[in-house]
């Protein structure tokens, strides 16, 4: 049933048999552009990378005083939830999990600082899911991410990436805290960060020969090297039964509404978060993908993505942890080819052989993974090059994006701040009060402006004379003529793009 006997095929033309044309013909591979081999790797290459969710979360959470044993199974078996949701109706790679900022908020910034329980602090991540589902089902969530400027878009990717990468250097100890500088260069000649550094230039250099899985066989060897050495224990045990016990159903709604001046902000806080988190990673991811239109700039599916996070938060409040999220590591199966939603069922049964096997999945070193997050932030500085650094009104948005997701160790932070600033700097640059002051039956002087202008003068190596460019018609941009042949190229570039879309849906391939 895997390959019809009597059927000949060549090394490039294998057959897929039933059950492959199957998933080709609900997950649309080919027309991505994938195979199943390929979406099959990519989920693990992302499961890989996202396994140390299922040690360290429990461990964060443990500060609320929630047990380590139930919180990994809650871990796992929501992901799940949420998995397989993103992979069946939204037909998406994304792997999802507990978000790393939102459970350190949780055990932190709600249960310590607040001196309150978890069992209320899960009634807040209950509320929160079903808000955000309500809010993810009527379109609200999808209109904010497609009403954002396709500028703060590509920085946002781009800033997900030094995110990324960030996150990757602290895990091997190549960025260390200081108290004077903040931040500091380890101590390069330790074990853990040769090693980091070894499976980094070893993932770097298996990528430049296009060798399939080089993340992959990077995180494995980086493993064995790690445990067989001794600078990394052991996995303590194989297999163990997963319990919930002192987490399930422990949600407490009387507290919560007892005590809902403290609550309902913790709630908004959640929901803020990840909305934006949300519609953050999954638009950068996408972008990565080649799943999002390059005229349009939506993610098909993007609206079950929003579903799939809060889907797999409500579970998570019942079994017990903290909110879920579209991972960031996500951009590492996608780097290695992830395209549909196969991907995201592959991490799902990897989660699921988790649920038993949590000692060997939790004892993966952080050195293994970490150059993974390394290189998928080198991947992810594609979209710099097409944004619109021209325009400051656009530009230095875009900037504050990038700079504070890392600065401030949150995506939700970039994204809220991109957005805020470019909304002051359009209302206070841009003739926005004329309509309105028109239908108020005044008669306003309009700007002057020469984009009425007709072309003129345009000669090969000459200037354009009249009309400006859309980005030199801005009162911000860097002004100066538009060469007769760079307006001939774009042109070019542009029927060339579009007929790239049209052949192969690919974005990457437009660009």
């Amino acid at each position: 049933w895997l390959a019809r006997k009597g059927e000949a095929w060549t090394d490039n033309e294998i057959p897929m048999g039933w059950l492959g044309e199957k998933l080709d013909a609900y997950f649309k591979i080919t027309e991505r552009g994938s195979t199943v081999g390929t979406e099959v790797r990519a989920g693990t290459v992302t499961f890989m990378t996202m396994a140390y969710i299922l040690l360290v979360n429990p461990t964060i959470l443990s500060g609320s005083g929630m047990p380590f044993r139930p919180v990994a199974s809650a871990t796992a078996v929501s992901a799940i939830v949420a998995c397989v949701f993103c992979g069946l109706v939204a037909n998406l790679p994304f792997g999802l999990g507990p978000g790393m900022g939102l459970n350190a908020y949780f055990a932190f910034g709600v249960c310590v600082a607040n001196n309150m329980s978890y069992d209320i602090a899960l009634a807040a991540c209950m509320v929160n899911g079903v808000v955000f589902g309500l809010l993810s089902a009527c379109g609200a969530s999808t209109l904010i991410q497609s009403i954002m400027p396709h500028n703060l878009k590509h920085a946002i990717t781009v800033g997900i990436g030094l995110f990324q990468a960030f996150i990757g250097f602290r895990m091997t100890g190549l960025v260390v805290p200081n108290e004077e500088t903040l931040v500091a260069l380890g101590d390069v000649t330790s074990a853990h960060v040769l090693i980091g550094l070894a499976t980094t230039l070893l993932i770097s250099i298996l990528t430049v020969k296009q060798v399939q899985g080089a993340m992959l066989v990077g995180v494995v060897l980086s493993s064995c090297v790690s445990w067989f050495s001794g600078l990394s224990p052991l996995p303590a045990g194989i297999v163990e039964v997963p319990t919930f016990e002192g987490t399930f159903n422990h949600m407490d709604f009387a507290g919560y509404i007892e005590r809902w001046q403290e609550t309902v902000p913790i709630t908004l806080a959640f929901l803020f978060v990840a909305i934006f988190d949300t519609a953050g990673v999954q638009f950068g991811a996408g972008l990565q993908a080649g799943l999002v239109d390059p005229v349009t700039h939506e993610l098909p599916g993007s609206t079950a993505a929003f579903l799939a996070s809060s889907i797999g938060t409500i579970a998570g409040a019942v079994l017990g942890t903290s909110p879920i999220i579209i991972a960031n590591e996500t951009c590492a199966g996608i780097a290695d080819g992830g395209k549909t939603g196969l991907t995201a069922l592959v991490i799902a049964g990897f989660f699921a052989l988790a649920v038993f096997f949590i000692p060997i999945f939790s004892a993966v070193p952080p050195t293994a993974t970490a150059p993974a997050l390394i290189i998928v932030g080198a991947l992810m500085m594609g979209p710099a090059g097409v944004m619109n650094w021209d325009d400051f009104s656009e530009s230095f948005p875009a900037y504050l994006t990038i700079a504070v997701m890392p600065l401030t160790y949150s995506i939700a932070n970039g994204v809220v701040g991109g957005l805020i600033t470019y909304c002051l700097i359009y209302t206070a640059t841009s003739p926005w009060y004329i309509p309105v002051l028109k239908k108020m039956g005044f008669r306003p002087k309009e700007p002057a402006t020469d984009l009425d202008a007709p072309l003129t003068g345009g000669t090969p190596g000459g200037t354009m004379k009249g009309r400006r460019s859309s980005v030199a018609a801005s009162p911000h941009a860097v002004r100066r003529p538009v060469l007769y042949d760079e307006l001939v190229a774009a042109s070019q570039a542009h029927a060339k793009a579009v007929e790239q879309v049209g052949g192969s849906g690919s974005y990457r391939e437009s660009l």
